[in-house]
């Protein structure tokens, strides 16, 4: 899903304009495990599984996501994004909550939208765009699976685990083959990005990526 505010300056007019996209992405069908930001994506496999679960660090599937969106916007001559830690942070805790509550939404189940969690870390994204037009920010979620498929053979389990590179492309190709999303990614203005990434018990990968 994609999200974007603008505001635009005038001599009538100075109240805050907002750009609202929603477009739903695709769902997979199984899904992981609530990990903090250095915490290991791996507990430990359920029983009869026959193959344990890779290794991975949300904050190494961020950085992947990072690398792979910028390697999209220079494809189409645009600048690279850089790395912002506090929109991450905000990315992040985002993802968590929907993780945690099992919601998949721009807007929080207490009603926030990303203006407001950019608000509670005190910060403040004024980019300059055509003529009086300033953006104050954008948003892009992602749901994904640790494992596309489990089968089933003499009651043993065998789980299809995607690994790091894999869940990071599926996601930047989502976003990129959805019109509102892929806009989003390669707007000229943003000059920098947050990814925050959380996995929920039943192995859903939430991914936040919050822009400036």
């Amino acid at each position: 899903m994609i999200k974007i505010q603008f505001r635009e300056t005038a001599m009538k007019r100075k109240e805050l304009l907002r750009l609202s996209v929603i477009l739903m992405v695709f769902y997979a069908v199984f899904t992981a495990c609530h990990a903090p930001r250095s915490a290991r994506i791996s507990p430990a496999p359920p029983p009869g599984d026959s193959r344990s679960k890779p290794e991975m660090r949300a904050a190494e599937l961020e950085k992947r996501i990072h690398v792979l969106v910028n390697v999209e916007r220079k494809k189409h001559g645009l600048s690279s994004l850089v790395w912002n830690d506090t929109l991450s942070s905000i990315a992040r805790k985002h993802s968590r909550d929907m993780a945690k509550r099992g919601y998949f939404s721009h807007v929080s189940q207490d009603g926030h939208d990303f203006s407001y969690r950019y608000k509670q870390e005190g910060y403040q994204c004024e980019v300059r765009g055509q003529g009086k037009v300033y953006y104050t920010g954008g948003e892009n979620i992602f749901q994904n699976n640790l494992y596309d498929k489990v089968t089933i053979t003499n009651g043993v389990r065998r789980y299809d685990w995607n690994s790091v590179d894999r869940i990071a492309e599926t996601t930047v190709d989502g976003w990129m083959n959805s019109p509102g999303h892929r806009k989003n990614i390669l707007m000229p203005y943003w000059v920098s990005e947050g990814i925050g990434v959380s996995v929920s018990p039943d192995d859903k990968v939430y991914i936040t990526q919050n822009f400036c």
